[in-house]
């Protein structure tokens, strides 16, 4: 069952801007995780869409959850990693999901970034995952975890 959809739209020259500027660092250590920071390294050429994507997936779950960027969750509670095939895999801390007050395990976040030429977008699904029902039980109860 879906929890929440979130999209998020930005422009990349607002992300080229701060990239450019005397706040860099700054910038990406509140945006990007240690493990994101490690993957951009080995994207410097496509710097700004990069972080952009990151940044509008983060913006996008928040949305998904309905609390935006803030004490519940922040830019570092989400880490937005890709697989082996370059697809985008948003987690959340366990910090986070504490204070959203959901346990982690019954919940999967889908996301999905797109580019244009002076735009990053990302859309997130938050799907709340039913548990079969256990033999003998009533099949309209979830199971226990």
């Amino acid at each position: 069952m879906i929890y929440g959809i979130g999209h998020d739209i930005l422009e990349l020259d607002r992300v080229t801007r701060l990239l450019n500027g005397k706040s860099k660092d700054r910038f990406l250590q509140r945006v990007l995780t240690p493990a994101e920071l490690a993957v951009l390294k080995q994207r410097e050429t496509r710097m700004a869409e990069w972080v952009a994507g990151r940044f509008a997936v983060k913006e996008a779950v928040v949305k998904a959850f309905g609390t935006g960027i803030g004490r519940t969750i922040g830019f570092l509670d989400i880490e937005v990693l890709p697989d082996a095939h370059g697809k985008p895999h948003a987690c959340v801390s366990e910090a986070a999901w504490n204070r959203l007050g959901l346990p982690s395990d019954s919940y999967r976040i889908h996301v999905s970034i797109s580019h244009q030429p002076s735009l990053a977008s990302a859309q997130a699904i938050v799907e709340h995952r039913q548990h079969a029902a256990r033999s003998g039980d009533d099949s309209s109860a979830p199971a226990a975890l």
